[in-house]
C-alpha cells in the first residue's frame, strides 16, 4: 500500500446521466482502482451542460491527473477546456455515453472497470484535434440532416447496414432531406454546389459505425477526411451515388472525398453543424483546421 505522503492527485469528472448511468453505478470500484494505482481522488459530477468544460479549464492544472467519465459529448468538453486553459499533460478517459466513437477509435475498453485499469496500467498516445471556428472536436464535424439522424438511430439497424448502406438509405428518402448550398476551399480540392451530407472526421467510428470514408486512415498524421454529398438532380445522379457508397468508391462527380489539414466551407444560409454528436451551433463560414498531436490520451 503507498504512503499517503506518495499519493497522486487526480480529478475524476463525470457525467452521471451519460449512457445508461454505468458509471454511477461503478464509481466505487473505479476509484478502488485508482487509490491502489498511488491517486488520492477528487471526485466532481458534471452538474449541467458546460459543466464538464469548466471544471476542466479552472482547474486540471492543479491535479496530476485528470480523468474524464461519460460519453463523446462530455469528452469534447473536455478537450475544449484543456484548450482554453492551454492544459498538455495526458488525460484517462472512462467511456459511458451511447455511441463511444472515440474510445472505439483509440482502443479504450468499454467496460468502466477496464478503462480505470488502461488508465493506471496504459501509455499516452498522441491524436490530432480538429477546430470549427474557435470550437475543438475530437474526431467528427458535420451537417446535414443524416449526421442528425445518425446519432438516434439504434446501433442494431446501423449494425446491420453499415456505414455506406446507412448513409444510402438516408439518401433514399430524398424529399424530406434538407439541402445547402455551399462552396468549399481547401489546400488541395475546391468547389461549389448543392450538398446534402458534409463529414470532416479524424476517427476510425462515426456514430457507432466504422469509418469507411478514406482507407489508411491515421489518428496523428494531421490530416482530416472529408466527405461531401452532392443532391442527386437525376436518377442518374442517385444511382452514381449509390454505386460509390457500395463499392467503397466514393471521389466522384457527386461525391468529393478527400484529405485535408484545413477546409473553409461557406453558405448562403446559415449550416447547422455537428461537433462529436453534440450541437456544434450555426455559421455562414465555417474554418475548419486540425491541430497535429494536441492531446495526449492515455490507451491500452
Amino acid at each position: 500500500m503507498n504512503n499517503e505522503n506518495t499519493f497522486k492527485k487526480m480529478l475524476l469528472v463525470y457525467n452521471p446521466r451519460s449512457g445508461k448511468q454505468t458509471i454511477a453505478r461503478s464509481l466505487s470500484d473505479i476509484i478502488n482502482v485508482f487509490t491502489k494505482g498511488g491517486y488520492d481522488v477528487t471526485c466532481h459530477p458534471t452538474q449541467s451542460k458546460g459543466d464538464c468544460l469548466e471544471i476542466t479549464s479552472k482547474r486540471a492544472s492543479e491535479f496530476d491527473m485528470v480523468v474524464i467519465a461519460g460519453g463523446d459529448g462530455t469528452l469534447n468538453e473536455a478537450v475544449n477546456g484543456f484548450m482554453k486553459a492551454g492544459y498538455s499533460r495526458s488525460f484517462g478517459y472512462i467511456p459511458s455515453g451511447s455511441t463511444n466513437d472515440f474510445s472505439h477509435s483509440v482502443g479504450i475498453p468499454i467496460r468502466p472497470i477496464d478503462a480505470a485499469r488502461t488508465i493506471i496500467e496504459g501509455q499516452p498516445v498522441l491524436c490530432d484535434l480538429g477546430c470549427l471556428n474557435d470550437r475543438y472536436f475530437t474526431y467528427v464535424a458535420g451537417f446535414g440532416t443524416l449526421t442528425e439522424v445518425s446519432y438516434t438511430t439504434p446501433q442494431n439497424f446501423k449494425n446491420i447496414f453499415g456505414f455506406s448502406a446507412y448513409l444510402l438509405e438516408g439518401i433514399a428518402a430524398l424529399p424530406q432531406i434538407e439541402s445547402f448550398n455551399i462552396s468549399f476551399e481547401s489546400d488541395v480540392r475546391s468547389g461549389s454546389g448543392e450538398y446534402l451530407l458534409g463529414l470532416v472526421t479524424n476517427t476510425l467510428h462515426v456514430a457507432g459505425l466504422k469509418n469507411q470514408i478514406l482507407p489508411d486512415i491515421k489518428l496523428d498524421d494531421g490530416l482530416f477526411e472529408v466527405l461531401l454529398v452532392k443532391r442527386p438532380k437525376n436518377l442518374r445522379d442517385i444511382n452514381t451515388i449509390a454505386a460509390g457508397l457500395l463499392s467503397k468508391k466514393l471521389d466522384s462527380e457527386c461525391i468529393d472525398c478527400f484529405k485535408t489539414a484545413s477546409i473553409t466551407i461557406s453558405s448562403d444560409t446559415p449550416i447547422s453543424w455537428t461537433l462529436d454528436g453534440e450541437n456544434g451551433g450555426k455559421s455562414r463560414l465555417s474554418e475548419i483546421k486540425i491541430h497535429n498531436r494536441a492531446v495526449s490520451v492515455i490507451c491500452p
